[in-house]
């Protein structure tokens, strides 16, 4: 026995290296009756605390790079601001000298215009270079004044020294700032024209490089700005992310702690959970005690619903084909919830997990409505040994689709699980108990039934069996064919009649050449009738059985039901 509605308890705790998950500190009783909520298991949680503590020095390292990474990219985004604007600066004070030096603002369709050098004085210029030539002009012209001045008074120093008036000592002196004035006006002159014909070009083309290499420059800056500002936000969102990734982590770890806490997720009695393999051998592995070690994903206990009970069977293979479980169709509920919480999910990213998690414990919910049951299993009639008294109506569940590996190993004999469900509710039925089931494939009246084993032959006799008859003249063989059956009577459609004896051993009447020994008299067996057959057991021989001819008839012999198979 045991429920058809179980709450399994699972070890969410993640494995180790060592394959295993933690160890149980401490479990309650097994059988034992709780309340949903009620703590039912500790789980060894040392390590995990371990691991906790670390994580948490990882994340506060992880914090101080990222708080670290955050103020280097501010300043870094400052420096920058910094430097371009030094960069401009410079461009700027270039471009002003050399708006100075031309006195045009600078424009490199004008620099043909303001490059002129065969006028004087530069006629389109108006800036330093056009008052240095001014100035030089102004005073060429006043050298040169100068010079016609004293040429002037140089002439009027010879008349005078020719009439007696002025001695030649002071035209001497007259003569002397002549060629002083002339001097001076052949230096400013010169001056003049080097300034017109070679300094002009000079200058011009220095202040237009400084222009040239100013506007490099600030494109340089802007550029390895951006680099440095690409530089240092990748290097903050690494910090960021990693610290996302450690906070994670340590939520991650304290999750696991809290999962080392295991609670009822509802009320009922608490069964360790015993898988297939563990229940026929001896090995310690799946056991639920103190210390022992635990799987992720083990089923460690598990909370049945008393009201709802089935019976955990197994059939045969020879008669698995004839029983029929419940179908079931989908409902489309989990597809739908999935569909709904997964839609606007980035599928890259670790929400993806948690929203599975969700799914999986709202299918757990409700699992209940993701199938409805489109047709019911065949009926079937259970009876408990501990209440010999009664018996359950029940229906079959499921069929398993292949057989049972446990059996597999014990012998050679292949069944497959059944699972029977009592349809009422039954007080006192608790999980492990020991049930009988009889599934009743199909129930037929007014049938002609002979002993299962009277029936002799195999698949090499296609659809026809033989039977062994007792007639007045010795045994005779008689080939059958034959319709549904239980474990205790087969149904005879052919080759029989009501009231023919049929021999329940009929081995003993085959020859090593199968074939049939017939009048033998002075049976050696014990209970063999005249003639009976030598080593017949159990009286030999018994009627075929037709139920129409008893009274109250449509039941098989000891009012087992007519077909039907346990």
């Amino acid at each position: 026995m045991e429920s058809a509605d179980n709450k399994d308890v699972v070890c969410k705790v993640r494995a180790g290296s060592k394959g295993f998950a933690s160890t149980i500190n401490w479990v309650i009783e097994d059988g034992a009756r709780v309340e949903g909520g009620q703590l039912v298991m500790i789980l060894d949680d040392s390590a995990l605390q371990d691991q906790a503590r670390a994580q948490r020095i990882a994340l506060d390292q992880a914090y101080a790079a990222k708080v670290k990474a955050e103020k280097d990219y501010e300043i870094t985004v400052e420096d920058n601001e910094r430097l371009i604007a030094e960069a401009e600066n410079t461009r700027l004070v270039a471009e002003i000298d050399l708006d100075k030096f031309v006195g045009l603002s600078f424009d490199p369709e004008r620099l043909a215009l303001s490059a002129l050098v065969g006028a004087p004085a530069a006629l389109a210029e108006g800036g330093d270079y056009k008052r240095q030539v001014d100035d030089l002009t102004g005073k060429v012209s006043l050298a040169l004044s100068d010079v016609q001045q004293y040429q002037e008074r140089a002439s009027w120093a010879d008349r005078m020294v020719r009439q007696k008036y002025m001695s030649a000592a002071q035209a001497q002196a007259e003569k002397s700032k002549l060629e002083s004035s002339l001097e001076s006006w052949r230096s400013l002159s010169r001056q003049r024209d080097l300034l017109l014909a070679y300094d002009r070009s000079k200058l011009l083309a220095d202040f237009r490089s400084k222009v040239d290499n100013a506007r490099r420059l600030v494109r340089q800056k802007e550029l390895e700005a951006s680099a440095k500002n690409v530089q240092a936000e990748i290097e903050r969102k690494t910090k960021r992310s990693i610290y996302s990734q450690e906070g994670d982590k340590l939520k991650e770890i304290d999750d696991q702690i809290k999962e080392c806490r295991i609670y009822a997720p509802q009320s009922g009695l608490v069964v360790y959970f015993k898988n297939e393999s563990s229940r026929f051998g001896s090995s310690p592995q799946g056991l639920i005690e103190q210390g022992a070690q635990v799987k992720e994903g083990q089923k460690l206990l598990r909370i049945p619903n008393l009201d709802r009970m089935q019976v955990n069977t197994k059939v045969h293979e020879a008669m698995v084909s004839r029983i029929k479980g419940d179908i079931r169709v989908s409902t489309g509920l989990i597809t739908g919830l999935r569909a709904g919480q997964l839609t606007a999910v980035d599928p890259f990213h670790r929400l993806v997990s948690q929203h599975e998690e969700m799914i999986t414990d709202l299918a757990q919910q409700y699992r209940d409505f993701e199938y409805k049951t489109a047709r019911k299993g065949q009926r079937a009639t259970i009876r408990v040994d501990a209440f010999p008294e009664q018996s359950f109506a029940g229906r079959v569940r499921v069929v398993a689709g292949v057989a049972s590996q446990t059996e597999s190993w014990i012998s050679d004999v292949k069944v497959y699980q059944t699972l029977v469900q009592i349809d009422d509710v039954v007080p006192g039925l608790k999980p492990d108990m020991t049930a009988e089931v009889t599934i009743h494939i199909e129930g037929l009246k007014d049938v002609l039934t002979v002993p299962l084993q009277a029936v002799v032959g195999g698949a090499d006799l296609g659809a026809k069996r033989k039977l062994f008859v007792r007639t007045p003249t010795g045994y005779e063989e008689r080939e059958v064919s034959l319709g549904l059956m239980n474990d205790r009577v087969v149904e005879v459609r052919e080759g029989l009649v009501e009231g023919d004896e049929v021999v329940i051993n009929p081995r003993v009447l085959m020859a090593p050449d199968n074939r049939t020994r017939t009048g033998i008299g002075g049976g050696e067996g014990t209970g063999g009738g005249k003639g009976g057959p030598p080593g017949a057991a159990g009286g030999g021989e018994k009627k075929a059985f037709d139920p129409s001819k008893k009274k109250g008839g449509g039941g098989a012999p000891g009012g087992a039901p007519p077909q039907g198979g346990q």
